[in-house]
């Protein structure tokens, strides 16, 4: 895609190794050729929302992920074909926070 960047300016983030950058996903945004000699990069996506405690079925499906260690059953997040994470890790031990936004605790 080529989108019309007349009268707008991209902006490219250095980043190193480890760092990590959090964006709204509303804000237009892209990724660079891999230009690293021989190296694979590599990126962890994660989504978050706030927990909707007028639907039950959401917050119950939310519980049941982390209790469960799934994944959303949808077609854009296809899981670990190898579902590594039940197979090898406890279920995270959520903090106060943790619990608030996964919807166990209210705010």
């Amino acid at each position: 895609m080529h989108p019309d960047m007349t009268g707008l300016e991209a902006v490219n983030i250095a980043m190193e190794a480890g760092d990590l950058l959090i964006f709204n996903s509303l804000l237009a945004h892209g990724v660079r050729p891999n230009h690293s000699d021989g190296r694979v990069r590599m990126a962890q996506y994660i989504a978050m929302q706030p927990a909707e405690w007028d639907n039950e079925a959401e917050q119950a499906e939310r519980v049941r992920l982390w209790r469960e260690q799934d994944h959303p059953q949808r077609p854009a997040f296809p899981g670990d074909p190898r579902e590594w994470e039940k197979n090898n890790a406890a279920v995270a031990a959520l903090t106060p926070l943790g619990e608030k936004l996964l919807g166990l605790m209210s705010w």
